[in-house]
């Protein structure tokens, strides 16, 4: 985080917290994280940027949230999530300080609606306890919560930093080219796709066990 922030790849970074079974970023407020559940909506997204659920603000207003559950040790479950700004906006205005939160109400009020993204928000999830047939352990879940395409492991932040940045602002990551080509030998965790996976569409990736780290 702090190099995403001092490279200017992202606007700001919360600080880390690290407890003795999560590490996760450290909210401005008291507010509940998740108020209710359903499908991604302005609305929440506003109610994390005034709440400070993020690990990290992107230039364009977007959101990243890294979660980890630690147990024993060991990684046993994560949530990590690339959350789109629901308009388009002059990105220009949050570099000058513009608070996003009081610049997206100002976009989401435009009488045409013409700002307004239809982008849904990106989670890699991994959750050991839950897996079972239809809940692969680790999954890519988008547009709607039983949208669970399996992963072949756990993800390590580097490497969903780099999936987000990828695929979402490749002329950014161009600039940090060599920054972001490490993401490939961070690894986190064992295989844990499950045989009844593999004969369906899934998300793998070279575990490099000799690199792993």
């Amino acid at each position: 985080m702090d190099f995403l922030t001092d490279a200017e790849l992202v606007l700001y970074s919360n600080s880390v917290r690290m407890g003795a079974r999560r590490v996760t970023w450290h909210p401005a407020s008291n507010s509940p994280f998740f108020i209710e559940r359903g499908p991604a909506n302005a609305s929440q997204y506003l109610d994390w940027v005034m709440g400070g659920h993020y690990s990290a603000t992107l230039p364009d207003g977007s959101l990243l949230q890294l979660t980890y559950e630690i147990d024993g040790g060991e990684v046993t479950g994560h949530r990590l999530a690339y959350v789109p700004c629901p308009v388009v906006l002059d990105e220009r205005l949050l570099w000058e300080g513009e608070p996003i939160a009081d610049t997206v109400r100002v976009y989401l009020d435009e009488p045409t609606g013409s700002a307004i993204a239809l982008r849904s928000p990106v989670r890699v999830d991994l959750d050991l306890r839950a897996a079972s047939a239809g809940h692969p352990a680790a999954h890519l879940t988008f547009n709607e919560s039983d949208c669970r395409i399996a992963c072949v492991a756990p993800m390590h932040p580097y490497r969903f930093i780099d999936f987000v940045f990828r695929h979402f602002y490749p002329t950014l990551r161009a600039t940090q080219e060599e920054w972001f080509r490490e993401a490939s030998r961070s690894m986190l965790g064992s295989r844990v796709l499950a045989d009844e996976d593999r004969a369906f569409p899934h998300l793998a990736w070279d575990l490099h066990p000799g690199l792993a780290r």
